[in-house]
């Protein structure tokens, strides 16, 4: 028991001398340590180097220094976010970008589709308007040659009346047998006729009468002598211009009675029974004339014409003439 107990003592007595002399040694450490500080601040305080002394810290080598904390381990599901994150940005930009061309390129087909649009309805105006001209002149020119067909083909019934001159033509203003021939007289013409429209022909029917001046012969006054005619004429009408007037060339059958000649001479210087209408007989001939008419409306105008009509009488005492020819020329209105 005594053994144990000093072998007890002994140990702790070890100890105890051992932690004093640890506590010497630091206490000393310590003290040296300021001593040593003091002593460096001093030294900084009155000790002044033009030269630099390079101090270098390196972890691994000097003595001393205290350890840099390992970094934190890394954490693999932030880096995979963050690098989604910066795919879904990248994709974003270019989504964006993408978009941005698409509509600056739908903008510019909008804009060259537009002009396009416009330009084809310009050409399409342009077209229509004219389509419409070369409408509108072909509609004034079939207006316009309806109505010269119109006016060239008018036609229909008309009646008119002129008056003028006869000029005996031939033997008849010569002196013969009791008579001392005829002179030039007057005419009054009333036609009644028929142009078929939108063709050159007619049909006329002419009541005439023509008065010729008896040339005095021997000691007596010559009477007068008068035609009475009618004329059954075909018409060919040839159109003037842009109107309704034309000339016209006609032609046919004439008949006529011949009044107011002497028929008794039994005293030449007195001669008496002159031939009257109810008495005469219709002799035939013929006649053929031209004229012009200047038509102010439908078949309304005036008229100038002349004809040559030739006529075979019977000789008989006081008209001693087998033919008789004359020459009307007329100034008429027709209606």
């Amino acid at each position: 028991m005594r053994i144990g107990f000093s072998s007890s003592c002994a140990i702790g007595l070890a100890i105890a001398l051992t932690l004093g002399g640890v506590s010497s040694v630091k206490a000393q450490q310590t003290d040296s340590t300021r001593r040593t500080t003091r002593t460096t601040r001093t030294a900084k305080r009155t000790t002044r180097s033009s030269q630099r002394i390079p101090i270098s810290k390196d972890r691994n080598t000097s003595t001393g220094e205290v350890a840099q904390p390992a970094p934190p381990p890394v954490n693999q599901d932030s880096i995979a976010a963050a690098e989604r994150a910066r795919q879904d940005s990248i994709a974003a930009v270019e989504r964006a970008r993408q978009d941005s061309i698409a509509r600056v390129e739908q903008m510019r087909r909008d804009s060259i589709a537009a002009v396009e649009r416009r330009r084809q309805d310009s050409i399409a105006a342009v077209e229509k308007a004219r389509q419409d001209s070369i409408a509108r002149a072909d509609s004034i020119a079939r207006a316009e040659a309806a109505r010269l067909r119109f006016m060239r083909g008018a036609g229909g019934f008309y009646l008119g009346v002129a008056a003028g001159a006869s000029v005996p033509q031939g033997d008849i203003s010569s002196a013969a047998a009791n008579t001392g021939g005829y002179s030039t007289g007057w005419n009054v013409t009333v036609p009644i006729g028929y142009d078929f429209p939108y063709t050159p022909f007619g049909l006329r029917v002419d009541g005439s009468f023509d008065r010729l001046g008896g040339k005095n012969t021997g000691s007596f006054s010559a009477p007068d002598l008068t035609a009475w005619s009618i004329n059954m004429d075909g018409k060919l009408r040839i159109p003037l211009g842009r109107t309704f007037s034309r000339f016209y060339v006609l032609g046919g059958a004439t008949t006529s009675k011949f009044t107011g000649f002497n028929r008794d001479f039994t005293n030449p210087n007195a001669p008496t029974n002159q031939q009257t209408f109810s008495d005469a007989s219709w002799k035939w001939g013929w006649n053929a004339g031209a004229g012009f008419n200047f038509n102010f409306g439908h078949m309304t105008g005036l008229f100038l014409e002349s004809r040559y009509v030739s006529v075979s009488p019977e000789s008989v005492t006081g008209f001693p003439y087998s033919s008789a020819h004359w020459i009307p020329v007329v100034l008429g209105i027709q209606f």
